[in-house]
Order: structure tokens, then C-alpha cells, then sequence
């Protein structure tokens, strides 16, 4: 099952002296894929992050590369999955593939977020019931 889709192109500013997407690209693509994944939802999180009871920072990521991307490149990136992580963390799985050719992947991801108070940073009792439906977990 995949939870979000986005297309988009890989842009002149993001690739490295080699002339391949530089290695972080890959993460960032990943995590504005999710952020627009919230937002499409109807999730504010913007707002949330302001003014909201808690906060669901990054706490780990990691990714693993198969295919080297080049300017101009379309590709898709997935939101494939959300999985529950201990009481107040969620794991969410990522892959990126050339978009027209879709059995190659170019990377997988995964990003590891912890539900905390925004004004304690202490962690959450649970993870909020509107994150668990809005990532179907």
C-alpha cells in the first residue's frame, strides 16, 4: 500500500560535483513528500508546530541508495507506509523511482519520528489519534 505519491524533477542546484544527486537530496525529497502528505490530509502542521500541544521531530533516518539520479531526472517519490514504533514514535518508509520506469529504484528511506510536547520537549503519553488515522496506523 502506498500512502502518497509525488512527482517531480531533480533540479541543477541539487546535484553534486559528480553531476548525480547529491546523497541528502534524497532525504530532503523524502521529507517534503510526507510534509505535503500531512498537508493534502489536513494537517497544519506549520500551525501545529507553532501553537499545538506536541511536535513529531525526526529522530533517526536512514537510506539506502541503488540508482545514481542525474539533472533533470523525473522521478517519484512514495510515502509507502507508516509503522508504530514504541508508544509515541512512528517509523515511515520511503522508496524513489525514475517515474515512466518504475521498477528502478533509485532509493529506499526510512524516517523515525517521536511525538513530543512542543513547550517540554518530554515525550508524549501516546502518539495523538489524528497522526495514527491520518497515517493509517
Amino acid at each position: 500500500m502506498t500512502l502518497y505519491k509525488l512527482k517531480r524533477k531533480v533540479k541543477l542546484q541539487d546535484v553534486d560535483a559528480a553531476g548525480i544527486l547529491f546523497f541528502p537530496k534524497f532525504l530532503e525529497y523524502c521529507h517534503d513528500t510526507y510534509f505535503e502528505y500531512l498537508d493534502v490530509a489536513g494537517l497544519n502542521i506549520p500551525q501545529s508546530i507553532a501553537t499545538g500541544p506536541y511536535i513529531l521531530p525526526l529522530v533517526h533516518a536512514e537510506a539506502d541508495f541503488k540508482h545514481p539520479l542525474k539533472f533533470g531526472d523525473e522521478i517519484e517519490i512514495r510515502v509507502l507506509r507508516a509503522v508504530m514504533g514504541k508508544s509515541t514514535s512512528f517509523k515511515i518508509e520511503y522508496e524513489v523511482v525514475l517515474a515512466g520506469n518504475e521498477e528502478t529504484l533509485c532509493c529506499r528511506a526510512n524516517t523515525v519520528h517521536a511525538a513530543i510536547h512542543r513547550k517540554t520537549f518530554k515525550p508524549l503519553k501516546q502518539l495523538p489519534q489524528e497522526i495514527k488515522d491520518v497515517l493509517k496506523i
